[in-house]
């Protein structure tokens, strides 16, 4: 918490710019996230989430099996052959299991397949995402995050 408190107070010090904060989030986010227009569906759109709230931006960031969202708890079949299939629930009914790889790609199982059903509770978002970034890259990140619009380039 006390990691979070500080790095909002330092994107919060000074103004970032949204433009280097795109070229961030297409480079380090958008293979994952969609922004607007741009990104990928492997977690979720943040464009409809309530991004200019910087603590918990932040906290989601830094920590991201913090708060999981419905629908991407990471998830792990063990089928009875042996074969381990990892990724979000996209599907079940009585009959199969369907989950959802980070490669987009979806798996079915058949119930009568599965040895163990599991959710591991933490997110396949690695962590350190903004260890390497200045102050100032991150605040561009986070202009960018918290823009109400997408970007005119």
């Amino acid at each position: 918490l006390e990691q979070v408190e500080e790095l909002a107070a330092a994107i919060d010090a000074e103004q970032g710019d949204p433009y280097p904060g795109k070229e961030l989030f297409l480079a380090r986010c958008a293979a994952c996230h969609k922004l607007f227009q741009d990104g990928g569906a492997i977690g979720p759109d943040l464009t409809y989430y309530q991004r200019e709230d910087t603590e918990n931006l932040a906290l989601a960031i830094l920590r991201p099996s913090a708060e999981i969202r419905e629908g991407f708890e990471n998830t792990l079949i063990r089928t009875k052959d042996g074969r381990a299939i990892n990724g979000f629930l996209a599907e079940q009914n009585n009959q199969s299991v369907a989950l959802r790889g980070v490669d987009g790609a979806t798996t079915v199982v058949p119930r009568d397949h599965i040895a163990q059903l599991q959710v591991l509770g933490r997110s396949l978002m690695p962590s350190g995402l903004l260890d390497d970034l200045d102050h100032q890259a991150i605040r561009d990140l986070f202009a960018y995050l918290r823009s109400v619009q997408p970007l005119n380039n």
